[in-house]
């Protein structure tokens, strides 16, 4: 049975596992996108999701401690209220993971990771 297995390990301890997350997060939100591999980007989008959602709410200064404790800069908290203020109406799927080619040297899936910030069409 696979109790307690929902999240990715990616080769490494919860620490620095947390410590990727947090990079990738404030690359993302420094450059709107970032290429990674499929793993790290569908378990980013894990990690990023719950903070915007967060962050849309009423920023009170337990809330603040809670998304300066997940994000790796203090610098990083008004970027992600910028986007939570751009996707306030959207119910979530803040994240868009586009597939790119395997790479050259380990055959390593990549995605491209973007930041949605339009309204879906229907």
């Amino acid at each position: 049975m696979k109790h307690k297995h929902a999240n990715r390990i990616l080769s490494r301890r919860a620490h620095h596992r947390h410590a990727l997350l947090s990079n990738l997060t404030s690359a993302l939100l420094k450059y709107n996108s970032l290429i990674t591999t499929e793993a790290k980007g569908k378990e980013l989008r894990r990690f990023f999701e719950p903070l915007v959602t967060e962050a849309k709410k009423e920023l009170t200064l337990a809330r603040r401690r809670r998304l300066l404790a997940q994000l790796l800069h203090a610098e990083d908290l008004p970027r992600l209220q910028a986007i939570a203020a751009q996707v306030y109406t959207r119910p979530g799927g803040y994240l868009r993971l586009t597939k790119l080619p395997r790479t050259r040297t380990d055959g390593a899936k990549t995605v491209r990771v973007d930041i949605v910030t339009a309204l879906p069409t229907k």
